[in-house]
């Protein structure tokens, strides 16, 4: 009997301990999980369609570069999601009467991430490196032409002294390409480190990047906007829509780049995705080179318009999800106004084919970016409108470096896809970058001294009101001459999962990630 109680006790002191074991294993798992859980928020990773070519933000001009560098490096002031004009590394400033000379306080106490001061020198050193003609950036042209000199006040006051009034002036400098302010002790180091491993005062910084990998962000513990929310976001590049969308609900990623739009119902109908549709000052249109015959001939030009139905394109094809453009930029810019579009008529433009002598079966060769990938149907539609039009049309998608080279040598293409943003909210940079006649961005290789005049003339008008007058002419008078067949205005959808909040996207389509948290 004795035996059989100490066997009972036996058994009862073993299933104790085991019981104990089971619950602190069970705490260690649950502990476990929460702490994986909470590092799983500290990350953020993103799903873009193609990669940057440099992160040198003086001297590069494609959307997927300016995403990577706007991240860690930041610029004086900056547009918020309505386009409206914010203080950043600067926090105040002043105009002269005669609208030449600007005062910027900076922000005290800041640091580039390398531990260099940010200070009104810093500034001076990187607006100089820009503006000097001889260093051939690709963003002299924003603010180069217009810009006499540089002083400094102390290590916190920074003026520009200006050749003319400049009308767009605040807009150039909210611009990030162009106007990011990096460390001295990057562009000390030449143009392979500001290319390769620029540093600024961001609240990310660069931990990984090279072309054909995932881009690394880490947090900047000493940022001077307050800790940020993240401890790391990751870039990674994923061209295939199918593959990104699947990412985004599988939870692999947290936000992807154009969502398409089969797929937008769905995504908004699950509990755990959504999707932000943002209209944007984009607008998407085919250059025409103006150089080659026959498309020298601005009736020819106009011929192409003409077999566009931009009804078909947008309501049918967009699924209504973008608006027929009626400029050269989109409705969302602060300086737009309605230079009509062309109505569909394929007879009038076979009629004026027929009377510039161009011959049917010509081989016409249209060029695309293969970053691009939302614009990709609207190329293959114009592709087979122009076959309608009697024309033989080859559509060549290319990686993002060798389109640009293509666009470099107007002798390989005739006609070229592509979207046009007013990255300064403001028209006078699409004006200068795509229609000033010796602009490198010229692509269309368009030469019109009225224009050339206007957009001279637009950049020094002070006055809001007859800049809008001067660039209304401008507009309507390119229209006519259609060294672009217009398209549409572009709407973004950005897919996110439903736990990321306050990512800010201004209308210039830049994303901000600055506050972005899970």
């Amino acid at each position: 009997m004795r035996k059989n109680k100490t066997s009972k006790f036996f058994w009862f002191m073993l299933l104790s301990v085991f019981l104990v074991i089971m619950s602190a294993c069970s705490d260690e798992k649950s502990s476990s999980t929460e702490k994986k859980g909470k590092e799983e928020d500290k990350i953020l990773t993103v799903a873009l369609t193609g990669e940057a070519n440099s992160l040198d933000p003086h001297n590069t001009t494609d959307t997927a570069s300016k995403q990577i560098y706007s991240v860690f490096a930041e610029t004086l002031v900056s547009l918020n999601e309505k386009g409206g004009i914010e203080p950043l590394l600067a926090k105040s400033w002043e105009k002269s009467e005669d609208g030449k000379t600007w005062t910027f306080k900076l922000q005290e106490g800041v640091e580039f991430t390398d531990g260099t001061p940010f200070n009104a020198e810093a500034v001076k050193i990187n607006f100089e490196r820009v503006t000097n003609e001889e260093n051939k950036l690709a963003r002299y042209p924003l603010l180069g032409p217009y810009l006499d000199s540089i002083t400094t006040n102390g290590d916190y006051e920074v003026v520009f002294h200006l050749k003319n009034p400049v009308g767009p002036f605040l807009n150039i400098l909210a611009f990030p390409s162009g106007n990011n302010i990096i460390s001295p002790k990057t562009i000390e180091a030449g143009m392979d480190a500001i290319k390769t491993n620029p540093v600024g005062t961001g609240p990310y910084k660069i931990k990984h990047w090279s072309p054909g990998s995932d881009t690394v962000f880490e947090a900047n513990p000493k940022y001077w906007g307050g800790t940020p929310k993240l401890d790391q976001i990751i870039f990674k590049v994923v061209p295939e829509n199918a593959s990104r969308v699947l990412m985004l609900e599988t939870g692999e990623v947290d936000i992807i780049a154009d969502v398409p739009p089969t797929d937008i119902e769905r995504i908004n109908k699950s509990d755990d995705t959504k999707v932000r549709s943002i209209e944007i000052n984009r607008t998407l249109y085919v250059g025409i080179n103006n150089s080659v015959a026959p498309f020298d001939k601005p009736e020819v030009r106009q011929a192409l318009n003409y077999a566009i139905d931009r009804k078909a394109l947008t309501k049918d094809l967009y699924e209504g999800r973008v608006k027929e453009s009626t400029a050269i930029v989109s409705s969302k810019d602060q300086m737009y106004s309605n230079a009509g579009s062309y109505p569909y008529d394929l007879e009038k433009a076979k009629e004026l084919l027929k009377k510039a002598g161009v011959k049917e079966g010509m081989k016409v060769r249209m060029v695309a970016a293969g970053n691009a990938v939302r614009d990709h149907k609207a190329g293959q539609f114009v592709q087979t409108s122009l076959e309608l039009l009697g024309f033989d049309v080859e559509l060549q998608v290319l990686e993002l470096n060798d389109y640009l080279k293509t666009l470099d040598d107007p002798s390989k293409y005739d006609l070229f896809l592509r979207g046009g943003i007013a990255n300064t909210n403001d028209a006078y940079d699409v004006l200068r970058d795509s229609f000033f006649s010796t602009s490198k961005y010229n692509y269309a290789r368009y030469v019109n001294p009225n224009i050339d005049q206007a957009i001279e003339g637009g950049a020094i008008e002070p006055s809001v009101e007859n800049r809008k007058k001067i660039y209304d002419k401008a507009f309507k008078e390119i229209k006519e001459d259609a060294p672009w067949i217009f398209l549409y205005e572009d709407t973004v959808h950005i897919g996110m999962r439903e736990n990321v909040e306050d990512l800010i996207v201004t209308p210039t389509h830049l994303w901000n990630f600055s506050k972005v948290k899970k």
